[in-house]
């Protein structure tokens, strides 16, 4: 497998097959079916990969293999799905594989959970989200399993690659190249998109030419579809059309959603590469409604660009528009910057209006930006812009936040509780009427699973244990020491929403008046107990607070 022989890996894999099966060795048996499952993945042969981790997980759901090998079968169940673009299977395994971490508490297992997740949220384009769990995953990864630190470095190379943050990009994808993994076909595109194409294209082609881990080479599809996507930049047409017939052959025998709209994307890039606009925008709108089914904003707000080009090309100026304009708008609602700027740019092309400077070529100064208090008013300044809103708590704890990059700042803190007598509380968050009926029920779904043949029936299993874990959460949150119930409205938990809502309710006026930064800062300041300004979550941005009690 490290060394890339697929066919040596095969045989390996089913005599260790073999000699589980003989020797009744379930482990092994579990271990090996995910073995042929990678063999499978990589010769894009979809059907056969999904019948091998299916039999694979049975074993983990009737509890027939131990704690590692269980924790082994969920990670490759949720890889193998994520490498054929099957993406509600991996939500699906990630969400039973968090539940089977919490009820074991095994350490293991937890930041390889965080990764899987960030993949789900990215696919699913909530980038925000998907690069707190990935920067998570990160440090979590690093203590527990340090061996597959690469997988989380990866994965967050890829969500900042998508929210234009090249440089931190760039950062993560050298972190998991120092690891040992090549993070393709992220760093191509990255490269790509920072304006060199040649040193993209022989990124990528490495992948195809020299050996390379199995795994590497595990996200075909999307390895095939950068492949098309660079050849055609720099005008290797014959490189270009080789990943797309065999992408076309790959939809053909698998039938997937992900697998028909990437054919489709790729074959209408080289159609409209090669001068055939009608062609084009007729793939490319088949593309578009997988995408849509899907439910891909990134991948399709990408087609949707492409689409507007033939579009364009074919002569029809007016639906170019609308779809230059639907995919700036999907890019302006994930958050991802550069691509909405990019497309822009295009929107204004033609329209006849001055574009923006590609940021491609990244300033070499960070930007300025001000914060200025006067009574009770705040004046912004930034990106030459300037605007006033009247002062709120909300508006305070941002200038604090400001301050202060990269630095935790309490809720209590910043709510200036922390000297004050405690209001009192909400009561018990479970009276004792409540705890009863709870209690009562996990005996019932206890003696259920009892009689309950988990081998043959290891769906009800997982839904008995899942209802189980949610109860035992629930009494776990309600009940503290020495079985003394837990009162709810704390001072701590008061001040977490008093500071998010005032925060996140400043940072909604601010987008109203300047999106730009509005985004920016939804994008930078983290709410919670603790609160933070991330800063190197985005361009670089040099901020001067200032405060006066007068004019």
């Amino acid at each position: 497998m490290a060394e890339g022989d697929l066919d040596a890996q095969e045989h390996h894999a089913r005599r260790a097959l073999e000699l589980a099966r003989r020797y009744g060795e379930r482990n092994v048996e579990a271990l090996a079916l995910v073995d042929l499952s990678h063999v499978s993945t990589t010769r894009g042969e979809s059907q056969a990969t999904l019948d091998l981790i299916r039999r694979a997980t049975s074993m983990a759901l009737g509890g027939e293999i131990d704690l590692f090998a269980t924790g082994m079968v969920f990670c490759n169940a949720i890889w193998a799905c994520r490498c054929r673009g099957e993406w509600r299977r991996a939500q699906e395994w990630t969400e039973s594989a968090t539940r089977w971490v919490n009820r074991q508490q095994v350490e293991y297992f937890p930041g390889m959970c965080r990764v899987h997740r960030s993949e789900v949220l990215r696919v699913r384009g909530d980038l925000v989200a998907a690069e707190s769990e990935s920067e998570a995953a990160t440090r979590q990864v690093s203590q527990s399993l340090p061996a597959y630190a690469t997988f989380p470095w990866s994965e967050l190379g890829e969500v900042r690659r998508r929210r234009g943050n090249f440089e931190g990009a760039m950062t993560a994808f050298q972190r998991a190249i120092s690891l040992g993994w090549d993070p393709q076909p992220g760093l191509a595109l990255l490269l790509m998109q920072r304006g060199d194409a040649v040193s993209a294209h022989r990124s990528l082609e490495r992948t195809f030419h020299e050996p390379r881990p199995t795994m590497v080479c595990e996200d075909r599809v999307n390895l095939l579809v950068a492949r098309a996507t660079i050849a055609v930049e720099v005008n290797e047409r014959e490189i270009a059309e080789s990943a797309v017939a065999e992408l076309t052959d790959m939809s053909k025998r698998n039938n997937t959603p992900w697998d028909n709209a990437a054919a489709a994307h790729a074959r209408g890039l080289l159609h409209l590469a090669n001068g055939e606009s009608h062609q084009a925008v007729e793939q490319l709108t088949r593309a578009r409604r997988w995408w849509i089914e899907l439910n891909t904003p990134y991948e399709l707000a990408n087609t949707c660009v492409l689409l507007a080009k033939a579009l364009q090309a074919d002569g029809d100026p007016t639906r170019a528009k609308i779809e230059f304009a639907a995919a700036r708008d999907g890019f302006a609602r994930i958050g991802a910057e550069f691509d909405r700027e990019q497309t822009q740019a295009l929107l204004d092309k033609i329209d006849g209006r001055t574009s923006r400077p590609d940021r491609s070529e990244s300033p070499t100064t960070p930007r300025q930006a001000r914060m200025t208090r006067r009574g009770d008013t705040w004046t912004f300044v930034f990106d030459g812009r300037s605007f006033q809103l009247r002062s709120t708590r909300g508006l305070e704890h941002l200038s604090k936040l400001l301050r202060q990059p990269g630095v935790d700042c309490w809720a209590v803190d910043l709510a200036g509780s922390g000297g004050a007598p405690d209001r009192g509380d909400a009561g018990e968050m479970l009276d004792a009427t409540a705890r009863e009926t709870y209690r009562r029920r996990a005996e019932e779904l206890r003696s259920e699973l009892a009689d309950l043949d988990s081998a043959s029936d290891p769906v009800n299993a997982e839904r008995i244990r899942t209802e189980l874990d949610a109860i035992a959460q629930t009494l776990a949150a309600a009940v503290g020491l020495g079985g003394r119930p837990r009162r709810a409205g704390s001072a701590v938990e008061r001040a977490r929403q008093s500071v998010t809502k005032g925060i996140r309710g400043a940072i909604r006026k601010i987008t109203d008046v300047d999106a730009q930064l509005g985004r920016y800062l939804e994008a930078t300041i983290k709410t919670g107990t603790a609160c933070r300004f991330d800063a190197q979550l985005r361009e670089a941005v040099d901020w001067v607070i200032e405060e006066s009690s007068s004019d």
